[in-house]
Order: structure tokens, then sequence, then C-alpha cells
């Protein structure tokens, strides 16, 4: 898994090109164009991507997580062993595309995404000098000029290196001196003179501001936390990312490493949990969200994600075979099983959530059966058809690339944002005057376009799970259909509205669901000091309550007094 791959977007289509379509292993590299900075990434990799040494909790928990890039984890201790020029030299072109291929194509294209540098926070970055990555002592990679300006008539690419790790331990006790040289080997223009700072926000993350001072140009690094891609496809977050950055819907993003992402400064702020009800703000996050499910291609993403994987897939194949092989005393039922949509993820998750006694109390004393150790993950998946086959029968809501994770902190707004004005939601400016922007799109996939906006709605309560803050799901709510007025196209009609406010109230239950059994997974993962299972229980107990009203307007009584009664039992929990 040590070769790089420059991903690129083409009509809308993600290509996944390796580097030596550009530049062979064995041709000869002119002296002018080498850079005699070294990229040493075999160093800590092996030993701390190891699944013996990860930094997880639970470890057996590695063996039973159906995740993509789990098999990364069991083939990364065989890096060192064997020929990397002769693994780049068997490996053929990705998805047919070659270089020849990238230059007849790019002509075309221009005119929708011709740009020729990436925008860093409204600055422009020059790509067009060399850069030289080494990986080990077998392989090297050159980008010329000529390779960049080939790149750049692109709207979106980044290069991928799946043999690099950021070991942040490291990095904190070293002053990232390693994070600064992997940054001169992306922006080859960069100098070592990077002010890195640690930055508040996400609790299963860490957010670095790389900032180049002769230059004053910034971005961001994303290391991700210790054992998150075990339950996060990460190549579905990055194919996610290159398709909205062709959209002019997320910054760009420059490189994926094997542990986090580089990519472009949002200048802005993200917004509180009490700002999200604010009349200057959420018709702006209802249409910035409409306008997201309208437009984004699921195929798109889907035909990328699954490039990926066969690009991934082949080159563990070529690999030497893994130092160990798991036991493992029974079948894994589901394992191997790709996952495209949220109803897949959900099923994945319950099939490997710790059976933990937190979780058979939150259970056994919300349904009228025995629940222990033993059955919980049974009890769980019986639920979860209830709750698929109840939606799907109380409401039928469109398929759409949704966010899932459209919290506050993940919503960026201008600084000088005026948040005492209010919106006229009967006249909204064009979308590309708004000014609201989403990131982080590790939770986005195909799930209901109800599921997205009762799930942003859930957000409204914070990380304190106060759900009195949460909107009533009802037409005679004023903040409700202003929301959805702004969520739909102009014109909207008043019947269009109420379906849409029907699609959400049925809705309203998964998000607590889908959280508490990440948040319990997390609990035994995470190591960093969240109470994930308190959480858990939280959000698990919204989904009751939203159960009991559901079945409750399901004999008769009106969806606008059971959801409510219903946010106001859930506020008299919280408390």
């Amino acid at each position: 898994m040590s070769n790089p791959v420059y991903c690129i977007v083409l009509a809308g289509t993600v290509h996944c090109v390796p580097v030596t379509k550009f530049s062979p292993v064995f041709q000869d590299t002119p002296v002018q164009l080498v850079r005699d900075l070294t990229v040493d990434s075999l160093s800590v990799s092996a030993a701390v991507l190891s699944p013996a040494t990860v930094k997880i909790k639970n470890r057996n928990l590695l063996y039973t997580l159906n995740n993509p890039l789990l098999s990364d984890l069991e083939s990364d201790t065989s890096r060192r062993v064997g020929s990397a020029a002769a693994r780049i030299a068997r490996n053929g072109g990705a998805n047919n595309l070659s270089s020849s291929n990238v230059s007849r194509s790019r002509s075309s294209n221009t005119s929708r995404c011709g740009l020729v540098s990436s925008s860093l926070g409204g600055c422009s970055v020059s790509r067009t000098k060399p850069l030289h990555i080494q990986f080990d002592c077998a392989e090297e990679v050159v980008c010329t000029s000529e390779i960049e300006g080939i790149l750049n008539e692109y709207s979106t690419h980044a290069v991928y290196l799946p043999q690099y790790y950021v070991d942040l331990q490291t990095n904190l006790d070293r002053d990232y001196d390693q994070i600064r040289t992997l940054l001169t080997k992306i922006f080859p223009s960069w100098t070592l003179e990077i002010a890195v700072t640690r930055l508040t926000g996400g609790i299963t993350n860490m957010l670095l501001s790389c900032r180049h001072a002769p230059t004053g140009l910034k971005l961001l690094m994303r290391v991700y936390g210790h054992g998150t891609n075990l339950i996060i496809d990460r190549n579905r977050e990055f194919v996610s990312h290159l398709v909205l950055n062709s959209l002019r819907l997320a910054p760009p993003i420059h490189a994926r490493f094997s542990n986090g992402l580089i990519y472009g400064f949002l200048p802005g702020r993200s917004l509180e949990p009490h700002e999200l009800s604010l009349p200057a703000v959420f018709p702006f996050v209802a249409q910035q969200l409409g306008h997201w499910h309208l437009r984004i291609n699921c195929e798109y993403i889907e035909d990328g994600v699954e490039k990926l994987r066969q690009y991934t897939a082949r080159l563990k194949r070529q690999a030497p075979a893994p130092l160990f092989s798991p036991k493992r005393s029974k079948p894994r039922g589901r394992c191997g099983a790709q996952i495209n949509n949220v109803w897949d993820l959900i099923k994945d998750w319950i099939r490997i959530v710790p059976p933990c006694q937190a979780l058979v109390d939150i259970f056994g004393a919300n349904l009228h059966t025995h629940v222990d150790s033993g059955n919980v993950r049974d009890v769980l998946m019986r639920e979860f058809r209830w709750l698929k086959n109840a939606l799907k029968k109380a409401t039928r809501s469109s398929e759409v690339v949704a966010h899932c994770d459209l919290l506050s902190g993940n919503i960026i707004v201008p600084a000088d944002l005026d948040m005492r004005a209010s919106v006229d939601v009967t006249h909204m400016p064009p979308v590309e005057a708004n000014p609201v922007q989403f990131i982080d799109y590790e939770y986005m996939m195909p799930a209901p376009r109800a599921f997205d906006i009762a799930n942003h709605f859930a957000e409204w309560q914070g990380f304190e799970c106060n759900q009195a803050l949460v909107p009533e799901p009802s037409a005679s709510n004023d903040v409700m259909v202003a929301w959805c007025r702004s969520y739909l196209p102009d014109g909207a009609l008043q019947q269009e509205i109420e379906a849409l406010i029907h699609e959400i109230a049925c809705y309203y239950g998964m998000p607590g669901f889908y959280w508490g059994i990440w948040a319990m997974i997390q609990s035994e993962l995470s190591t960093i000091r969240f109470d994930f299972a308190r959480y858990s229980e939280l959000r698990l107990q919204e989904y009751w309550l939203w159960k009991n009203r559901f079945e409750g307007a399901s004999m008769g009584r009106t969806s606008g007094e059971t959801f409510r009664t219903g946010t106001e039992d859930c506020a008299e929990k919280a408390i």
C-alpha cells in the first residue's frame, strides 16, 4: 500500500491515476527537479498502525468491525517487506486512465473546471513548482512543472499517500517537525517556516491550523483520532470531499495520508448550538442543505468510492502476506459487505456494538422482553428492522447524499455575520450569495433527506441533550414552516411544506438511535475524555420517547400533540 495516487475529478467523475503514470520509477530524473528533502514515513507507520499497538481501548473490535480500511490496518505491518519498485512496476493504470488519457480529455473540461490554482481561504497557492516525495529507499516520485500543469487543468485534484502516517504524540513532542516536512512536499514553494496550531473542536479528531509565515497562507490538517477509522469509511470521506470541491461546496482538498487529510481553510467561524435557531442563521442553513440535496450526484460519489476501493484492494493483493492472521472463533456474518447507505451503516454498527451492561439496561427498560449481553445485539437488530419498516410505511422520503453530521461546529459563517438580523424566507437571496458553508464530511453518505434534516434539528439541543431546544415538527410551528420553506425550491406550495414537515416528524427518532449506537461503540474504542456511554444513554432515550409518541400517533393522535409532548418529556428526562 505504498503507491501514491493522484485523485482527479473529470466532468464530475473521480479517477485514480498512479503517479507512476506521470513519472515512472525507473525513468531518470533531471537533477534540477529533485529536492533533497526526505519524508520518513516508515519510521512510525508500521509500529503505530499495527493492530497490536494501535491506541484504542478494545483491540478485539479490530477484527469484528466491517470497514473497508480495516484490512489496511492488517496489512500495514508488512509494508517493510518486498520491493516497492517491483510493486509499482507490476501495477497498471487504475481504472484504465493513463497519462495520455488525461492529456486528451483535459481540454474538453477546461471551460467548466479549469482552475489553475487552489484557493486557501480566499488566497491562491501556486502548485507549479517541482514536487519530490521519497517514500522509501526504492521508491521516488517526482512531480514536475509539466505534471502540475496537467493536474491544474482540473478544478479538483489531490494526492493520496497511503504509506504516510502522522504520529501526533511525536509531533507534539518535537514541535510538529514531521508535519512541516510533509507540507513542504505537498507545497514545494513552502519553506519550513510554518506555524502549526492545535485548534479546538471535535471530540474524535484533532484539527491543526498550518500557516506559512512568509506568505500568510493557511490550510488545515485533520488527523484522525485513534480507532475512528474503524467506524468511518475514509475512502468515502475523501471522495465526497473531492466531489464537493468540484461543485464549489467544499474547500480544496490537497492531500490524504494514511490517518488524515490536508485541505483548504474557510475563513469565518463555526456556530454555537444556541445560534442554530436564530432567524439570521437557520434560513441560510436550510437553503444550503436543500441545495446540497438537489445538486450532489450520488452516482459520482459511489463510482469514485468503488474505484478507490478497487485500487487499494489491488495494492493489497500485490503486497506480501500479513505477518499475522487474526483468529476468529466463528464466522463474521456480513463481514466484507460494502456499506453504501445509512441503513447499511446502522446494521453494521449493530453487528459490532459492544454488548455492555449499559446497553442491556437501556433496551431492557424499554422492551417487554428479556435482554442480556448474550442477546442484546439481536434485540437491537430486531428494533432496527422495526424502525426501518415503520418509517418506510409512514412516509416516502427521497434518498439524497446526506451530510449526516450537521451539528453547529460543522457550519461555518462569516465572522461579521449580523446575528440580530432576520431573513425574509419568502424572498431568499440566490444560493450563490448564501454565507453558510458546511465542513467535515466523515459521515456523509446516501440517506433519506428527512433523516439528514431531523438529525440537524436534533443538534439544536447541543451535547447536553436538552430536548426542549429541538423545534416541534408541526405545521403550526412558524420556525419549522420557515425552515422548510427555505429548504425547498422557490415557490414551494403550502402542501409541499406540510408534506416535508410530516416527513421530518416521522424521522425524529432515528438520529437518537443512530448516534446512541455510535456513542456506545466509541465508549469502547475512544481514548478521548468524553462520557460516550452517558451520551449514548441520552440519545437512545430520545429514540424511545419518540417511539412511544410515534406509535401513539399511528393509533389516532395528531402528530402536533404527539411531538410537542414528546419534546417536553425528553427535556424532563435530560434535566
